[in-house]
C-alpha cells in the first residue's frame, strides 16, 4: 500500500538526486493528490535538492505556448514556501493582454513585438527547476496529450527539470497509458490518505471515528471529509458545551453515514440515490423493512408487480444496511438526524446548512444520551437476549421522547410491551401517548403526526393511529360546537337581559341540539346572576314552541319569523312563503334536554342536588314553565 509516508520517502530521494526525472502521481478521483503533493512541499522546500519550483494547473490553460508560459511565470526560489510574487506576476501577464506594443518599423520591414516574443524569451529560462503540472485530466480539448507528453519529456531531458504530473488515471485520456511508459521514469500512485485526513479533523480524539469509517467504508475522497468536518463543527458549536466524547462519537458516526448517502450514495448501488435512503431509514419504514423475509419474498409468487417492487425496494435496502452495519449496528433516522438529512435535501450550499444549524435547538447530552439507550434495547431486542428489566427501561427511555418518535414507533413499543406481559406498563404508555396526540391536536399541529409512514401507509390496526383520527374528528366537532354554543348562549343570554325575540335568535333554533343547549345551560353568568332564574326564563322563549317553517323556495329566505301570539292565533302562512307553516312545539324535547342536564350536574357536583330539587320543585318538574 503505497500511503502518504511512503511516497514522501520516494519523493525525497529522487529529488535531492542529481539527475533529473518525469514522475506520475496518480490516485482515485478526490483521494488528496493535490493536497498532499501541497503539503510535501510546504514541509520539505528547504530540504529539496533544487533551487528553483514552479507549480501550474492546466486548468483554464488553451495551448501549449500557454502552458510554457504559465511554468516559467510561476517559478520561484525553493527557500520560499509560495511565490510571495505571485500577485505582482498576474497583473504583469494580464498587462500581456491588453497593451498594444508599438510596432518598430525598419527599412522595409514591419517588426512587431507582442506576448509570444515576451512569452518565448521567459520560457527560454526554464531550467533546472522542480516542476509540478496538475489536473491532467481536465486537458483543453485545444491541447492534445502528446504535445504535453512531448513538453514532459522535453523538460526532463533538455532543460534537466525534475517534473512531477499528476493525475487521476481513470479519468486522463487513453493516450496517456500509451505514453506513460515512454516518458515516466516512474508512477507513484496514492492509495491511502489517512494522513491528510488527520490533518483536516480538528478533534484529534474523534480521528479513530474517522479511520474506522475509512477502512470499513472505503471512502478516500478528501474533499467528502472536509465537508464532514465543517458540518460537524457546526453541529457542535451550537451543542451543549459539556457533550461527552460517546455523545460527540454518536454524532459523528450519524453524519458520517448521512453525508455518504447524500454524496456518494453510488457507494451502496448505483440505482440507489439519497431521497431512497432517507425514505428507508426513517421510522417507522427502517422497521418494517428490516422485518422483511428477502429470502421467503424471493420464493413466493414474483408475477405480481407489487410483489416485485417489494422485493426489489426491500432488496436495495439489504444492500444499504449490510454496508452501514459494517460501521453503525441498526442506523436509523430520527430526532437531530432528520434535521440534518432534510437541510441537505431542502438547502443548495454547505454554507446555508450550517447556517440553518446555528439557528436549530441545542443538541443536549440528556438527548444523545437517551437516543445510545433506545439503540442498546432495540440491540437487546433482535439480539432475542433481552437483559433483565428490559420492559421497565424500555418505558423509560420512550416515556422521555414520546415528542421524538413517529406514532408508529411508540405503538412497536406499546406492543413490545403488551406481548411481554407488562400490562401497567404499556397501559401507562397507552395514557401518555394519547395525552400527547390529545395537545397536538389541541395545538393543530397534528398534521406532523400524520406525515411520513401514514401518508403513505394508512395502518387501520394501528392504535393510535386510530386514537388520532377519532380525536381529529372529535377536536373539529367540538370546535363547531363551540363556535355554534357560544354564539347561542349570547343570543340567549340577551333574550334575558332584554327580552328581544331576535331574527338571529329563531335561525339559531334550528340547529339546536342537547349539547349546544348544555354550553348554554351552563355558560357562565355574571354580576352572581340566579342560574335557576336563567334556565326558568331560557324555557319560556317562544322559540322554543315551534319549528322553523320549512319552504320551497328556500333559496330566497331560509326562516320566516313572526310574532307569536299572531302566529299561534291565526296559524296562517307568511306573506313570504308559498307553503303554510307546520306548527309544531320544541318546548316538551328541550325540557327533557333540561331535567337530563339537570340530573348529570348532581352526578358531577353532588352539592348542587338541593337546589336542583328546589327548582324542581318549584316548577313541577318544569311542567309550569
Amino acid at each position: 500500500m503505497a500511503n502518504v509516508v511512503n511516497i514522501e520517502k520516494k519523493l525525497l530521494k529522487l529529488i535531492n538526486n542529481k539527475d533529473s526525472f518525469a514522475i506520475a502521481l496518480t490516485g482515485e478521483w478526490g483521494i488528496g493528490k493535490t493536497r498532499f503533493w501541497n503539503n510535501f512541499y510546504e514541509e520539505n522546500h528547504t530540504d529539496l535538492g533544487v533551487n528553483k519550483y514552479s507549480y501550474v494547473s492546466l486548468f483554464g490553460i488553451d495551448s501549449i505556448e500557454a502552458l510554457k508560459f504559465e511554468i516559467a511565470l510561476s517559478t520561484h526560489e525553493t527557500t520560499q514556501k509560495k511565490d510571495y510574487l505571485s500577485g505582482l506576476k498576474g497583473i504583469f501577464k494580464k498587462s500581456l493582454d491588453v497593451i498594444d506594443l508599438p510596432k518598430l518599423e525598419g527599412t522595409g520591414v514591419t517588426l512587431s513585438l507582442g506576448k509570444g516574443l515576451i512569452s518565448s524569451a521567459i520560457t527560454s529560462l526554464i531550467g533546472d527547476t522542480l516542476i509540478c503540472i496538475d489536473d491532467i485530466e481536465r486537458l483543453s480539448k485545444n491541447i492534445d496529450i502528446k504535445d504535453i507528453m512531448g513538453l514532459v519529456n522535453h523538460l526532463s531531458l533538455e532543460k534537466n527539470c525534475k517534473v512531477v504530473v499528476i493525475l487521476h488515471e481513470d479519468k486522463a485520456d487513453k493516450d496517456f497509458r500509451e505514453y506513460k511508459e515512454k516518458v515516466f521514469d516512474e508512477v507513484l500512485t496514492l492509495d491511502n490518505s489517512l494522513s491528510i485526513i488527520k490533518k483536516i479533523v480538528v478533534n484529534n480524539e474523534l480521528f479513530s471515528i474517522y479511520e474506522f469509517f475509512y477502512q470499513t467504508m472505503d471512502i478516500k475522497n478528501i474533499r467528502f471529509y472536509q465537508r464532514v468536518e465543517r458540518t460537524l463543527k457546526a453541529i457542535l458549536d451550537n451543542s451543549d458545551d459539556d457533550l461527552s466524547f460517546i455523545s460527540k462519537k454518536q454524532i459523528l458516526e450519524a453524519l458520517l453515514i448521512i453525508r455518504m448517502a447524500h454524496d456518494m450514495p453510488s457507494t451502496f448501488d448505483d440505482t440507489i440515490d439519497f431521497d431512497f435512503f432517507v425514505k428507508s431509514f426513517s421510522s417507522p419504514r427502517v422497521d418494517e423493512l428490516r422485518g422483511y423475509d428477502l429470502d421467503l419474498a424471493f420464493k413466493s409468487d414474483e408475477d405480481r408487480l407489487d410483489d416485485k417492487e417489494k422485493v426489489e425496494v426491500a432488496r436495495k435496502f439489504k444492500l444499504m444496511d449490510d454496508t452501514i452495519s459494517q460501521f453503525y449496528s441498526y442506523f436509523e433516522l430520527s430526532g437531530w438526524s432528520k434535521i440534518i438529512t432534510s437541510l441537505l435535501i431542502d438547502l443548495d450550499t454547505e454554507s446555508e446548512i450550517i447556517e440553518e444549524l446555528s439557528r436549530s435547538d441545542k443538541l443536549t447530552e440528556t438527548q444523545l444520551e437517551n437516543d445510545r439507550e433506545k439503540q442498546e434495547l432495540m440491540t437487546e431486542y433482535h439480539s432475542l437476549s433481552p437483559e433483565h428489566g428490559f420492559n421497565q427501561r424500555i418505558f423509560d427511555n420512550i416515556e422521555h421522547r414520546i415528542d421524538r418518535e413517529m406514532l408508529p414507533n411508540l405503538s412497536f413499543y406499546y406492543n413490545i410491551l403488551r406481548k411481554n406481559g407488562a400490562s401497567d406498563l404499556s397501559n401507562q404508555l397507552k395514557e401518555l401517548v394519547e395525552k400527547y396526540i390529545e395537545v397536538r391536536v389541541v395545538e393543530g399541529s397534528e398534521q406532523g403526526l400524520m406525515e411520513s409512514y401514514y401518508l403513505n401507509h394508512s395502518n387501520t390496526n394501528d392504535i393510535f393511529y386510530n386514537f388520532l383520527q377519532q380525536t381529529i374528528k372529535k377536536h373539529k366537532r367540538e370546535l363547531t360546537l363551540n363556535n355554534n354554543a357560544d354564539t347561542m348562549s349570547k343570543i340567549f343570554m340577551r333574550f334575558c337581559k332584554h327580552g328581544n325575540h331576535s331574527e338571529d335568535f329563531f335561525k339559531a333554533i334550528q340547529n339546536i341540539n342537547k349539547e349546544i343547549f348544555s354550553h348554554v345551560i351552563w355558560q357562565p353568568l355574571v354580576d352572581g346572576s340566579s342560574r335557576m332564574l336563567y334556565i326558568r326564563e331560557l324555557l319560556k322563549h317562544p322559540a322554543f314552541r315551534v319549528d322553523i317553517a320549512k319552504f320551497k323556495n328556500a333559496d330566497r329566505i331560509d326562516t320566516a319569523i313572526w310574532d307569536y301570539q299572531e302566529l299561534v292565533n291565526a296559524q296562517k302562512p307568511s306573506p313570504f312563503i308559498h307553503q303554510p307553516v307546520i306548527i309544531q312545539s320544541k318546548l316538551n324535547e328541550v325540557k327533557q334536554w333540561t331535567l337530563e342536564l339537570l340530573q348529570e350536574r348532581i352526578v358531577e357536583k353532588p352539592n348542587s342536588k338541593a337546589a336542583i330539587d328546589h327548582l324542581l320543585e318549584l316548577t313541577n318538574n318544569l311542567e309550569n314553565i
